[in-house]
């Protein structure tokens, strides 16, 4: 029980991190790449690729990473975002549940969702 509550605190600190470092390249690039798309995109690419890395060398102790694991980690995060976005259109459009409150929980479910992915299929 012990490694679970380890790995889940540090798949927490490193979900953390990427955000910070998401809003740090926002912040720093904003001057240099005027298009919010790029630059949105470029950034958002830089912190997932932070957090696939963090996740399997810090979280999950592995010794190397392995382009299968790669393709894993972008299909498990472009269902969360699938789901994410579901999700809220059902509590929000369907049953008029507050944006913020349906996104803590829908954030909720899906953190633990991609951990217990991450742990049991991505990082394996």
């Amino acid at each position: 029980m012990t490694v679970l509550r380890n790995q889940a605190l540090r798949f927490i600190l490193i979900g953390a991190t990427s955000t910070l470092l998401y809003f740090g390249l926002l912040i720093g690039l904003r001057p240099l790449i005027t298009s919010v798309l790029l630059l949105t995109a470029f950034c958002y690419s830089l912190s997932m690729g932070f957090n696939f890395l963090a996740q399997g060398m810090f979280t999950f102790q592995m010794q190397r990473l392995a382009p299968r694991q790669m393709r894993r980690y972008l299909v498990m995060h472009g269902s969360a975002m699938a789901t994410n976005s579901a999700a809220m259109a059902l509590l929000v459009n369907g049953f008029g549940i507050h944006l913020f409150a349906s996104q803590i929980v829908v954030t909720g479910v899906i953190t633990v969702a991609t951990f217990l992915l991450s742990k049991s299929w991505v990082y394996t």
